[in-house]
């Protein structure tokens, strides 16, 4: 899909889409249950219908907000992940509760996205697993079962991993501990899986660099609603600070999502951003804001759309712990480089760090590709609001892996946008 979008200021008030995040979660705890929980408000997205998918695999089915847990059993032994990290970094130790191969597959940049860590974990275990080809790692079989026991593992690679052990872990019969030999990246990801095994019955006692598992747990079926997603409402929140007032509904100002860190950088940057508990609304003011230091290392997805901002606030934005977007949908590090200087922004990139020089506007009658990445779509949507002339977009279709409706939402905000 190739669209051109008009500069125009979007104002109003929307409902923030279901968090991704929490979507994968719930879907795969409630999987894990035995019995029918009801899980409300999952995010409609190509990523959700992957990790469905994957769980109807297993013997999981699903009707309309419920999902039917069962023993788990082969159904089909391919799964194909399409473009989703999470779901086959989720369903990777899940597959490997069961003694059947499990062949994974994918699409997009995801065959070349790392799983090294499985593999470290596979070889310290003597666990089966195939790579096809020499120089991807997709298609991947794999065949458990996984054991119970001592795992060391890497954390500065993506928190996806610690994540799909811990939910498979409790079910073994007997206990296991996990340690991490680096420091976890992402860990907000990491509280937040947490969280939700708490919520369906399973303890994991974690201290320091050590999560102890005990085996021969019970997944509980459970009635939860998916609250709104802060990595999907940044969007929203930066269109506010860069054109008219947004009010975004259906957010928990005190979630555990990481990317909830987006309100604490907007108020540092003096961004006009206040929480109305009454109303239960974010409400989003036009705002100067000036140039900080931001440690991405712990909120990667917020990457592009910080440096959307940061193109457009005053003095220089420092851009700190880089490297964990060069491994995501695109190399959103080089992906925004290239965006930004056609936009005539001026971004210095040095090892792990950016450095982003504010200016008042950005370049327009310009065309600029997605990199096959949802956020830098939408991120590129969000930076037309200030260009000086229209912005051509090709393959903004990507905004269907976690946002279907993202561009339906734009215009009925005020945003002038022509498919071509």
């Amino acid at each position: 899909m190739r669209i051109t979008i008009q500069p125009s200021k979007l104002k109003g008030t929307l409902q923030v889409v279901s968090s991704k995040s929490l979507s994968h979660r719930y879907i795969i705890a409630a999987g894990l249950a035995s019995g029918t929980s009801i899980i409300k408000n999952v995010l409609d997205s190509d990523d959700l219908t992957a990790t469905k998918n994957a769980l109807s695999s297993l013997g999981v089915t699903f009707d309309d907000n419920q999902v039917i847990g069962k023993e788990l059993k082969v159904i089909q032994n391919e799964i194909d992940c399409n473009e989703s990290g999470s779901t086959l970094r989720f369903m990777i130790p899940i597959s490997m509760l069961l003694r059947e191969e499990i062949r994974f597959t994918g699409k997009g940049r995801l065959p070349q996205r790392p799983l090294d860590v499985y593999f470290d974990i596979f070889k310290q275990k003597h666990l089966h697993y195939k790579l096809e080809n020499s120089d991807s790692n997709l298609p991947l079989t794999v065949k458990g079962p996984i054991k119970p026991g001592f795992y060391q593992m890497r954390g500065d690679v993506s928190s996806q991993f610690l994540t799909g052990m811990l939910f498979a872990l409790p079910l073994l019969k007997k206990d296991s501990v996990i340690e991490m030999t680096t420091p976890i990246e992402s860990k907000g990801y990491v509280d937040l899986t947490l969280d939700v095994l708490k919520m369906f019955g399973i303890h994991v006692l974690s201290v320091d660099q050590y999560f102890y598992i005990k085996g021969n747990q019970s997944y509980i079926p459970k009635e939860v609603t998916v609250e709104g997603d802060f990595s999907q409402a940044a969007f929203w929140m930066v269109a506010g600070l860069i054109g008219d007032e947004i009010t975004l509904k259906s957010l928990n100002p005190i979630s555990k999502q990481g990317d909830s860190k987006i309100v604490d950088i907007i108020k540092d940057m003096h961004g006009e951003i206040e929480y109305i508990d009454k109303e239960r609304i974010y409400k989003i003011e036009p705002s100067k804001t000036y140039g900080v230091t931001i440690d991405l290392s712990q909120i990667p997805d917020l990457g592009p759309i910080l440096m959307v901002l940061a193109g457009l606030s005053e003095g220089y934005t420092k851009f700190i712990g880089c490297n964990r977007l060069r491994m995501k949908e695109s190399d959103r590090l080089d992906a925004m480089y290239q965006v930004l200087s056609k936009l005539g922004v001026k971004m210095e990139i040095n090892g792990d760090e950016a450095v982003i020089h504010g200016q008042n506007s950005f370049n327009g009658d310009i065309e600029l590709d997605t990199f096959g990445d949802h956020r830098i779509a939408m991120a590129i949507a969000i930076a037309a609001i200030r260009a000086d002339g229209p912005i051509t977009i090709d393959h903004a279709e990507v905004v269907s892996k976690s946002y279907p409706n993202f561009f339906e939402i734009y215009k009925k905000l005020g945003g002038q946008i022509h498919e071509s």
